[in-house]
């Protein structure tokens, strides 16, 4: 949002369309500071964490306020499913919602009904940061159905395994990979380098080549990321706040020669 109280065109979604590979950070912690200087080092969007963090609403929009003027996209992953947290998150207004454990088309299409107005869904009209608070209610109205993107998350094997009947679902416009809680439904827990949790991921990666779907995955280092770029993912979390932290600290600490 700008001076003007007006929304700039959704970079992540414009970009992912495009082919262009799109990097972006999760934040984890209770810091718009941390979301203001993110917002402002070259990333391609922002990943605010909802689902496994005690984040809420408040602490959220707080975060995304201290975004505005920056062309760095914000992305919330809700808790579930649920069209009143989808709801509520959209209000806030981020340019993106991410959902987790999405299995089916019939779960897919259920997210798509909750975060689009009619007549593409069922998303109840309010006002929020989202319309500016009523300043610019008609212009979101107008085009949040075109601009905000749907994100499910595929991070269980049944989802693996219907995942071109979810990409088929009009108002998908990408997917993200959970490999940790796909190692999970997979009974190898933890274990992502296994070759059939590896196997999994690449078939979801297939599918989205063949879909035209941008493909999205989790890569904690710049070697995991060039390789995922290299194997055709283009929407990839590089880093998560908490990472961030506690790496530097070890890394400077293991520099230090104490005496």
């Amino acid at each position: 949002m700008n001076s003007d109280a007006q929304r700039s065109p959704n970079r992540l979604k414009r970009d992912l369309a495009a082919g262009k590979v799109c990097l972006g950070s999760t934040i984890t912690m209770n810091s718009s500071t941390v979301a203001e200087i993110l917002s402002h080092v070259g990333l391609d969007w922002i990943w605010l964490e909802m689902e496994h963090s005690s984040l809420g609403e408040n602490e959220v929009l707080g975060m995304l306020q201290a975004t505005n003027g920056s062309s760095t996209s914000t992305v919330v992953r809700v808790a579930w499913n649920d069209k009143t947290l989808i709801k509520r998150a959209l209000d806030l207004g981020p340019d993106g919602i991410i959902v987790p454990l999405v299995n089916s088309r019939q779960e897919a299409e259920e997210a798509v009904r909750a975060m689009k107005y009619p007549p593409l869904g069922e998303r109840g009209a309010g006002l929020g940061r989202a319309q500016a608070y009523g300043l610019a209610m008609g212009e979101y109205l107008g085009n949040a159905n075109d601009e905000v993107v749907l994100i499910p998350m595929i991070e269980h094997v049944r989802a693996v395994e219907n995942i071109e009947e979810i990409l088929a679902v009009p108002g998908v416009d990408s997917i993200m990979v959970g490999a940790l809680d796909l190692s999970g439904s997979m009974n190898k827990l933890g274990n992502t380098a296994d070759p059939e949790v590896e196997g999994a991921v690449q078939k979801v990666l297939a599918a989205c080549k063949k879909a035209g779907k941008p493909a999205g995955i989790i890569a904690v280092s710049p070697e995991q990321a060039n390789l995922r770029i290299q194997q055709g993912f283009t929407n990839i979390i590089i880093g998560i706040d908490v990472l961030y932290l506690h790496g530097a600290v070890r890394e400077t600490m293991g520099k230090i020669v104490r005496p």
